[in-house]
């Protein structure tokens, strides 16, 4: 790794910007070190496992409207089917929002901090995705810890991470980072 890596990790600056971009303050990194989810870092995943229940309920109510208006028109034509596909493309975030939260739900009710220390690289991820006659590219964002583990990040977390040696404090179950310091 280059120097100038090394010496931009050792700055107080750089902590500063994976404070911001993971949000967690000094206070919760001392909670983390001791293995402990933070009360604010509790609040934040608890409000992401709320927000992901509520769109659940309106995606089901709209899933059962879409069921109920295909009912009411018939499927006399291809129109007819357009309620029926929406209430099955609902269903699916559904499944998604309830295979995702059920674990930050039992790493926030059990308020455990794992830790990993190693050398972290940002790496990313392009698919391309059949979207009728086209391919849309997506891409994920991962942080790497010495070439084995693979932890997701938001895309806007992503660019934050210079390579360096690092130790990233993550939920166990959800292995979501909630912090991360450079180490020497």
């Amino acid at each position: 790794m280059p120097d100038g890596a090394v010496e931009y990790v050792r700055l107080p600056i750089y902590q500063d910007q994976l404070c911001q971009a993971l949000s967690f303050t000094p206070s919760d990194l001392q909670e983390n070190r001791a293995g402990r989810l933070s009360a604010s870092q509790r609040s934040t995943q608890l409000g992401a496992v709320t927000r992901s229940a509520i769109k659940s309920a309106v995606l089901m109510l709209f899933a059962v409207g879409g069921v109920a208006l295909w009912a009411a028109m018939g499927v006399t034509t291809l129109l007819g089917l357009i309620p029926l596909v929406l209430a099955a493309l609902f269903l699916a975030w559904v499944g998604i929002f309830a295979w995702y939260m059920p674990p930050v739900w039992r790493d926030v009710d059990a308020g455990i901090v794992s830790s990993l220390e190693g050398l972290v690289t940002p790496v990313e991820r392009r698919r391309s995705v059949p979207a009728g006659y086209m391919e849309v590219p997506t891409w994920s964002y991962y942080w790497v810890v010495d070439g084995e583990q693979r932890f997701w990040v938001p895309g806007k977390v992503y660019p934050v991470l210079t390579p360096a040696r690092h130790r990233l404090y993550f939920l166990p179950s959800s292995r979501r980072i909630v912090a991360a310091e450079p180490i020497s």
